[in-house]
């Protein structure tokens, strides 16, 4: 099949939100392309969750698609469904006559995936993504219950006490040390003092950010809002889950294969271990139960990402550098499903949400039948409805500057801590500015969908935290110290591979820095677990 071909399909797909399975997408580029179209556009019109389309997701909505295609188009769907290797009796075969409980192990269910079509933006195109913002964290703070909730428009001129929704537009500190907040709604703008000497509330709105959206609790007139509270959107599970299957997660980032710092005998170790050929038999066992690698971005260096990088490469085309990570991958056994996330050295735009990687920049990534390509970022359900969400993380830089906490005492060593403020805000990057992001009609880096895991990567520091039932992990990097981090002071963690067992909760830190050998992190509590604090007395850790 044409590469041309492909890539048409693909972004009819994206442009509906779908993305598409490798298997399909090459049936699919056998057809006549406005056949591809009309079944992309059937399958559109459901009402489905997932939007990975795979083989078994039109199986399984084989009734429904029935229903909703014309006559003339039916031969289409039947022709297609023939050619994904089913007969004509198992096309027609209703769901009561499917086994219950099939489902096989290994899922890859991919539940959120932000797309943006390829297009010229316009200024409309930021309101948009503003308005869908300021209505998803709106949502997430009224089922909160508020009390004396209203809009900015209808505050009097009386003194009374109310409940605001609204974002930050500016923050200062006044000569008498108190905060000095101009906050907007969709109705209006408005002033609110949060008072120096009211230390618990000034404590919570002393780190909010410009394009923050929060609640306050605040008494006064229109002319000015004194705040009693400051409520945060809060992202959190009311328990931690457990699978009945005894499986294990691993979580790796930042390869940055092309790298003459590339740390290759190590990654091999790592994929040995995988395969059961290296360590003690003690973690040969858990090589056997793992079921799933995430990927978390930055698979090679890239080319052209700051000048002068053509000196620190040996492989320097891009396609060459997909070409050596795929051979690597494809040394890893078929039955551990690969996840790999886009980052912002992999050939993609730079802006968020970041599109999975094209089949033009990295084609023998697509030949990898155990490789699952998603967005960054991106919310994937794998075995036991653990939910784990993948971001790269380029939008942490943005928090170690603003956030004087973190910057004067965790700067980019503590990445969990940094986390944390993104579940406070139930967004990965929310000031304007910071960081390159795509505006589209719903704004992707909300996080809409509350995780059970969320894995971030970037900064090449392994970090592990638990926060509101959330399990974060921070994952190192396979490239050793580079000069731009020397020169930043930036010291980073080689080749340590968290790992997660989803029936028990235990994780386990294997590092293959010099040979197999196991760090574990004591996270049973809120606080965050960095290499650095724990190198003298790693605690094993029974449930993260």
């Amino acid at each position: 099949m044409e590469i041309e071909s492909k890539k048409e399909i693909l972004k009819i797909c994206m442009s509906r939100g779908f993305l598409l399975d490798k298997e399909v997408l090459e049936i699919l580029g056998s057809l006549d392309n406005s056949d591809a179209r009309e079944i992309v556009n059937t399958l559109s019109g459901l009402k489905i969750d997932e939007r990975m389309i795979t083989k078994n997701l039109f199986f399984k909505n084989f009734e429904q698609i029935k229903k909703v295609i014309s006559d003339d188009k039916k031969i289409i769907i039947e022709n297609f469904f023939v050619s994904l290797g089913y007969s004509k009796t198992e096309i027609v075969k209703t769901p009561e006559e499917e086994p219950k409980n099939n489902e096989p192990f290994g899922k890859v269910k991919l539940l959120s995936a932000p797309a943006f079509t390829q297009r010229k933006i316009s200024v409309q195109d930021f309101v948009k993504h503003f308005r869908s913002r300021y209505e998803m964290m709106k949502g997430f703070l009224e089922a909160k219950d508020l009390e004396d909730l209203t809009s900015i428009r209808r505050i009097g001129e009386e003194r009374g006490n109310y409940t605001i929704i609204a974002a930050i537009l500016e923050k200062r500190i006044t000569k008498n040390k108190n905060l000095f907040l101009t906050v907007e709604d969709m109705t209006g703008t408005s002033v609110v003092l949060v008072n120096a000497n009211k230390k618990e509330v000034f404590e919570k709105a002393k780190d909010l950010l410009v394009d923050d959206i929060v609640a306050f609790s605040v008494s006064g007139t229109k002319e000015m809002l004194f705040a009693n509270d400051v409520i945060f959107p809060e992202a959190g599970l009311s328990e931690k889950r457990n699978s009945d299957v005894d499986e294990w997660v691993a979580f790796i980032s930042d390869v940055h294969i092309g790298s003459s710092m590339f740390m290759e005998e190590n990654f091999l170790k790592f994929i040995k271990w995988v395969n059961g050929q290296e360590g003690e038999e003690k973690y040969k066992e858990i090589s056997k139960k793992l079921k799933y690698i995430f990927i978390n971005g930055d698979g090679v260096d890239g080319v052209g990402h700051f000048p002068g990088q053509d000196k620190f490469l040996n492989i320097s085309d891009i396609k060459g550098q997909y070409k050596k990570l795929a051979e690597l991958l494809k040394l890893i056994r078929n039955d551990v499903k690969l996840i790999f996330a886009s980052g912002n050295h992999d050939a993609v735009w730079v802006g968020e949400p970041q599109p999975i990687l094209g089949a033009d920049w990295a084609p023998d990534m697509y030949n990898l039948e155990n490789l699952t390509l998603v967005p960054n970022p991106s919310v994937i359900e794998i075995d036991g409805g653990f939910k784990i969400l993948m971001y790269h993380g380029f939008g942490a830089h943005g928090f170690v500057n603003e956030i004087e906490d973190i910057r004067l005492n965790y700067g980019h060593n503590s990445p969990t801590r940094i986390v944390k403020e993104m579940l406070k805000r139930r967004h990965l990057s929310p000031m304007h500015g910071y960081s390159d992001y795509i505006p589209c009609e719903k704004d992707g880096l909300v996080i809409d969908i509350v995780p059970d895991i969320i894995t971030t990567a970037d900064l090449h520091k392994s970090d592990i935290s638990i926060y509101n039932n959330i399990l974060l992990i921070a994952t190192s990097c396979w490239q050793s110290t580079t000069p731009f981090q020397e020169k930043m002071g930036n010291k980073p963690d080689f080749c340590k591979v968290p790992l997660f067992n989803l029936r028990t909760r235990e994780i386990k830190i294997l590092d293959f820095e010099n040979k197999p050998k196991e760090v574990a992190w004591d996270c049973s509590n809120d606080v965050s677990c960095s290499l650095e604090n724990h190198k003298k007395n790693f605690i094993e850790v029974k449930n993260g």
